[in-house]
């Protein structure tokens, strides 16, 4: 008898549901675009704090990073170097370090630190969760940012 080579149909029927079943499950998060936005908002924020720590280190100025839904905020917390408080830290790239939160992305609580000359934070609200997955936590005394999912 010669040598027969291929597929049966009870082999080719088991691919096909393990390919179904793969495509029913993982298939949805493909195109959940939210998953995304939140990721994105999140590192765009984590980056900015970062930023503001290493200034007011650099700069020798106090550094506010405020975070909520609406969006991300650097400024002066207070006059320095001819900067009046509360005046928005400039962007290297030109502009105002901050950004709006066009895709909705949830923050609660809303995140405030304030950054000295020595990098260590100061303020009630050192935590924030975007999105429900992704947490930022400025921890106080150190100005140490730790980041989970």
């Amino acid at each position: 008898m010669p040598d027969m080579r291929g597929f049966t149909l009870v082999e080719l029927i088991l691919v096909m549901l393990i390919v179904g079943i793969l495509a029913a499950v993982v298939g949805p998060r493909f195109f959940d675009r939210q998953v995304y936005d939140d990721r994105l908002f999140f590192e765009e924020t984590l980056a900015a704090v970062r930023y503001g720590q290493k200034l007011a280190v650099a700069s020798g100025c106090s550094i506010r990073a405020q975070a909520d839904a609406n969006g991300y905020v650097l400024s002066y917390d207070s006059a320095c170097g001819g900067v009046a408080a509360g005046a928005a830290v400039g962007h290297p790239s030109g502009g105002d370090y901050a950004a709006g939160n066009p895709q909705a992305v949830s923050v609660t609580p809303a995140l405030a630190v304030t950054f000295d000359s020595l990098g260590a934070a100061s303020g009630a609200a050192n935590t924030a969760t975007f999105g429900g997955a992704f947490k930022l936590n400025v921890h106080l005394a150190t100005g140490f940012i730790e980041t989970t999912p």
